[in-house]
């Protein structure tokens, strides 16, 4: 490792400004390039062997955290409670209509719709104040109220 030269962050100790310098191991004199001082820096063999080591370039990716699986789930946001009931209805009142062009149909009813929260509605609507249309477990076919059955109820 003779001769090799890295590059280090100094600081120096009149001025205290940070310095980007290219030291070989050993002693080295080094000027400020702010105030001119002159102070000596060695650089010791390990320092040198330690930054040798070639990196992979590759950033690290983060680990995602663990879900915590006893924690109760996000609150729906206004438009997802509302797009989860349009697309509903939509598909119930057009049964043709593919999902895609249901959701572009119910997307453009939530522009004037009175739970959107450019237009007065809540930003995080408790769903029992809800309008019956708009709540995510009823559906209104033909402007009638049907609920919809619950799994291991006999009708």
């Amino acid at each position: 490792m003779a001769g090799a030269m890295q590059w280090f962050q100094v600081t120096c100790p009149s001025c205290a400004a940070p310095l980007q310098v290219r030291l070989p191991e050993g002693v080295t004199s080094i000027q400020c390039s702010q105030c001119k001082a002159v102070f000596a820096v060695q650089v010791q063999p390990t320092a040198l062997a330690a930054q040798a080591q070639p990196t992979t370039g590759k950033r690290s990716r983060k680990r995602k955290a663990e879900k915590d699986t006893n924690a109760a789930p996000r609150a729906l946001s206004a438009y997802n409670v509302f797009m989860k009931g349009e697309v509903a209805k939509v598909k119930s009142q057009h049964p043709e209509l593919a999902h895609r062009e249901a959701f572009k149909l119910a997307a453009e009813r939530w522009q004037a719709s009175p739970m959107n929260p450019q237009n007065g509605g809540e930003r995080f609507p408790v769903l029992s104040d809800l309008p019956n249309d708009q709540d995510p477990e009823l559906l209104l076919e033909n402007d009638e109220l049907i609920t919809q059955p619950t799994a291991g109820v006999a009708s």
